[in-house]
């Protein structure tokens, strides 16, 4: 990045975060609550979206050389929790992978005219593990990121996200509201608040949550904007308020149209099969929309393929890996990582076959997800405390306001995860009966699990991992 580059505009800074969230995967996620889904969204944005996206880009412009909150938490705890860092955003990706590639299957059930394979577990299941592999495969040989391009991502997001919030209102023009729908018997102020008489519908907010996860992605960009102590905030703030419309409309539409009781949460093609029903269009627009949000979700997997994957081979490189994840095959790929990574999640998918519902398993991966997602961004939280007291000389482009000001963003930063990993653990309302401590026990040991093998790494590390200079190439 020299620094003749042009400097990007709000305007642009705009659409490159809106790319972030650009997905229509979590909809069904927030239709499911109905008109709570409001209440939803505004609190995920207050206090968890805005927080993490400031705190971000302080962080990011004092430290605009290397990107990504590892180097933030090494600045401020040191080496071991540089690497937990790098670590949990590693690993919470197979969980994310899992959940996108499971999609896939459910799409091409639909593609492929057999809608009723999207919901059979072990369809699934296969579909999981021949989309992953057909995705790592092909980004050993080719980049397939400049393959794709943003080609991907207009086919597969933008059109159906556009044709979903059209379709949506034309139905509810034509319908009114659905007595049978999730929104049954029309707008009430104390509906928009979530019911907290069954802890159950509680979950729903750490799916909501997920929605955001990654915020702290476009606060590399803040150092490449003018002005960006006014205009990062702007341009997050924006965002978000456009993100908080689509979805809303999105899925109260969605809530209206899906009747109570059959959303399937996995299945984004369900509202457009509703919709070109009572439309009177033909259902070869489902199978075609499947395809398209199927090259979009291939086009999405390729980015994660190698984005985390070449963080953690410079960790490897200091040192905190042993040398065989330092190897990179001819085009630079860290191959020992990729194909880790295809195999644990291979692992990971038989969730699918254990849990025989999708729309359950479908659910319990996206938490955990947003569960080791949290753990990151409170260490990267407890850094930007830690190095307004023990680095207050460092130059911060973007910095948020006083002392008072970071203690107040960081509470309420804390505050968000806290009410996200406690809503996390609560059984979601879809589990069948029994399945309650099943699931506590998933979250439970797989968050502690993947949160203490890094520490075990770091005690066990030698000397002689560390690349030797004249190995570098």
């Amino acid at each position: 990045m020299g620094s003749e580059e042009k400097k990007l505009s709000l305007v642009q800074l705009i659409g490159i975060t809106m790319a972030f969230f650009g997905t229509v995967r979590s909809v069904p996620t927030l239709a499911i609550t109905g008109w709570s889904q409001i209440s939803y969204l505004i609190g995920a944005v207050i206090l968890f979206a805005i927080p993490i996206a400031l705190i971000a880009a302080e962080l990011a412009t004092a430290y605009p050389k290397e990107g990504g909150p590892q180097v933030w938490v090494k600045e401020a705890f040191g080496e071991k929790f540089g690497f937990v860092t790098s670590w949990l955003l590693w690993v919470q990706m197979f969980f994310g992978m899992v959940m996108i590639s499971s999609t896939i299957g459910v799409m091409l059930g639909y593609a492929i005219g057999m809608p009723s394979l999207s919901q059979n577990n072990l369809f699934v299941f296969i579909c999981i593990l021949i989309a992953y592999w057909l995705v790592t495969l092909l980004n050993l040989r080719y980049d397939m990121v400049k393959v794709v391009g943003n080609w991907g991502a207009i086919i597969g997001v933008y059109i159906p996200f556009i044709l979903l919030i059209i379709l949506g209102l034309a139905y509810l023009a034509k319908f009114g509201i659905n007595p049978r729908g999730y929104l049954a018997g029309g707008f009430e102020f104390r509906k928009m608040f979530p019911d907290f008489n069954s802890a159950g519908t509680l979950t729903y907010f750490s799916g909501v949550i997920f929605i955001f996860a990654g915020i702290e992605i476009s606060s590399v960009h803040a150092n490449n904007i003018d002005n960006p102590k006014r205009n990062y905030p702007i341009a997050v703030i924006f965002t978000l308020i456009i993100i908080i419309i689509l979805n809303l409309v999105t899925g109260l539409t969605m809530s209206n149209a899906v009747p109570n009781g059959e959303m399937q949460l996995s299945n984004i093609l369900q509202p457009f099969a509703i919709y070109f029903e009572g439309l009177g269009m033909p259902s070869i627009f489902v199978n075609i929309i499947g395809w398209m949000i199927t090259i979009g979700i291939l086009a999405q997997l390729s980015a994660w393929v190698l984005g985390p994957s070449k963080a953690m081979i410079k960790v490897a490189e200091e040192g905190l890996l042993p040398p065989v994840f330092q190897k990179r095959n001819r085009k630079g790929v860290p191959i020992t990582f990729v194909i880790l990574q295809a195999i644990i999640i291979s692992i990971i998918a038989f969730v699918y076959v254990v849990v025989p519902n999708v729309n359950s398993a479908f659910l319990i991966i996206t938490i955990t997800t947003t569960i080791l997602y949290c753990l990151a961004y409170v260490l990267m939280i407890f850094s930007i405390i830690k190095l307004r007291y023990s680095k207050p000389e460092l130059e911060r482009p973007f910095r948020l306001g006083g002392m008072g000001t970071m203690w107040f963003v960081a509470i309420l930063a804390l505050v968000g995860i806290l009410l996200t990993i406690i809503a996390s653990l609560i059984p979601p309302s879809i589990l069948g009966p029994g399945e309650g401590p099943g699931y506590i026990a998933f979250q439970v040991i797989a968050s502690v699990v993947f949160f203490i093998i890094p520490f075990i790494i770091y005690a066990v590390k030698k000397e002689s991992w560390k690349k030797n200079d004249h190995h570098r190439h």
